[in-house]
């Protein structure tokens, strides 16, 4: 039974948090409210992928995504992924202000996903300091396709250096 309770923990964990929590007897176990969060991100998860299955919409039904979705950001840390196949065709563009200024960076991107992993909506989760940049990248998700296995919600690092254009 503990093993499987230790399982569910981490598969928890790394569904909510890309990371895996702590086994056996070490001194890092989550403490209570890490494991309530964890709970409430798998929940609201699963609420998520049950609406879009239904694929019901109706204007309260995309009021409940909606809300759902809130809920999810303020729950769940996405996985941090590698940009998909589709972003080798459809790279984000490199603002030409950007090169002649050598602005360089990585912009964190955060995506939801519909069931057919196209991109509904984007926000960078962490900026390159640098307002063209995160937009292009912005630009960019918008035509990418995820695979769904990695979640609904994730995190993409778009790169721009100036020395590899």
């Amino acid at each position: 039974m503990r093993y499987l309770t230790t399982s569910l923990l981490l598969a928890i964990s790394t569904a909510c948090f890309g990371q895996t929590a702590s086994t056996g007897n070490d001194s890092a176990k989550m403490t209570p409210e890490q494991q309530r969060q964890q709970f409430r991100c798998e929940q609201t998860r699963e609420q998520i992928q049950e609406q879009l299955n239904r694929k019901v919409t109706s204007p309260s039904d995309r009021d409940n995504l909606a809300s759902l979705r809130k809920s999810e950001r303020i729950d769940c840390v996405p996985p941090l992924v590698s940009p998909p196949p589709s972003a080798a065709s459809l790279p984000a563009k490199y603002p030409a202000q950007a090169v002649r200024q050598h602005h360089q960076g990585v912009v964190i991107v955060r995506v939801d996903l519909a069931a057919d992993g196209s991109v509904t909506s984007e926000s960078v989760y962490q900026s390159s300091g640098f307002q063209e940049l995160d937009r292009s990248a912005l630009d960019a998700v918008r035509s990418w396709h995820f695979d769904t296995r990695l979640g609904l919600s994730l995190r993409v690092p778009v790169s721009f250096n100036a020395s590899a254009n």
